[in-house]
């Protein structure tokens, strides 16, 4: 994008919707009339929907590309995010794990794309990514002091942050999570969350972390393998996925500053889909079965067996969770 498309963009945001005079773009920008006119064109050609009446100017009204001039101006705090976009990425988690072994991070970086040719979630299974109907997001974050992290922690935490952000947007919706990372709406998965670890090669302690968060807002025409358990928040959406994305930045940064505390858990609780379900964890070879009780102060389940033992299971043992007698079983 030109200097000059960034600043009339910048101008068009300030305006809220308002219709911005052109005139007073070329003086601001002093450049001619004419040139406002391509480069509000140009502006279009990217993506973005902008109303021109006669007498009154130009108004932003909405845009079906992700931009970081969009989601700068639509978030609500100030902690400090790099943020890149993209129109399609092999996977936004290893292209955040490419960029954290190239380039020295300051402070986080935030990679959203418009579709991804190989997203995937945990352990590598495939997450439908179509165009224009989804987000696509990673967080990549470096580690302060190198401490360690919480994955369970981040993971459950990020899900709340989420589903905060979407019921602001969709309130009608009733949203739900299977622990650990999937988040459902009418029993199907409409977004999941991937927390890895980025290590150092030389001592292996962790150096980065990054958090992909994978969501179908509208998205229709699911593959066949997962039309019976994948599902879109809504079946059409009006609202620009910036302002999604530019909630999402903003609720969990909000969380992360304070995520090993825990305080989200009881929230997470509550929108738990795995918590009084008989529930079949798979950890390598071997097969937990029994009822799912609660979460401990780690994110970590509960899970009750028929013998009476309780068995705590971490997000990071596990393969696959099974809840037979739910409606979801993906």
């Amino acid at each position: 994008m030109s200097d000059y498309q960034s600043q009339i963009l910048h101008e068009l945001l300030r305006g809220d919707r308002r219709y911005v005079s052109g005139n007073d773009l070329a003086k601001k920008l002093n450049i001619s009339r004419p040139a406002v006119y391509h480069n509000i064109l140009k502006l279009e050609r990217q993506g973005h929907t902008i109303i021109t009446k006669k007498g009154l100017g130009y108004a932003y009204k909405f845009s079906s590309t992700f931009d970081p001039q969009v989601i700068a101006h639509n978030r609500l705090t100030t902690f400090p995010v790099d943020v890149k976009c993209f129109k399609t990425l092999t996977s936004t988690n290893d292209y955040a794990k490419a960029y954290s072994s190239t380039y020295p991070l300051a402070k986080p970086v935030v990679f959203v794309t418009d579709t991804q040719t190989r997203g995937h979630g945990r352990l590598g299974r495939r997450f439908y990514s179509p165009p224009q109907t989804g987000i696509y997001m990673s967080v990549l974050i470096p580690l302060q002091d190198r401490r360690e992290i919480h994955s369970g922690l981040i993971t459950t935490g990020t899900a709340v942050c989420v589903i905060q952000t979407l019921q602001h947007f969709f309130p009608e919706v009733d949203f739900r999570v299977k622990w650990v990372n999937d988040i459902l709406v009418h029993h199907r998965k409409c977004g999941g969350i991937l927390t890895e670890a980025i290590s150092s090669l030389e001592d292996g302690v962790h150096e980065n972390v990054i958090v992909g968060i994978g969501l179908n807002v509208s998205s229709s025409d699911f593959p066949c393998d997962i039309r019976d358990k994948a599902g879109a928040v809504v079946r059409q959406s009006n609202v620009d996925r910036n302002q999604i994305v530019a909630g999402i930045i903003d609720n969990f940064f909000y969380m992360y500053q304070t995520y090993h505390t825990g305080q989200f858990l009881p929230e997470y609780a509550k929108l738990s889909e795995t918590l009084g379900q008989k529930v079949e964890i798979i950890m390598g070879n071997q097969t937990i079965v029994g009822t799912a009780i609660r979460f401990n102060d780690q994110g970590a389940l509960v899970v009750q067996q028929e013998n009476g033992q309780q068995v705590t299971v971490s997000s990071g043992e596990v393969k696959k969770v099974f809840m037979p007698n739910s409606h979801y079983h993906g």
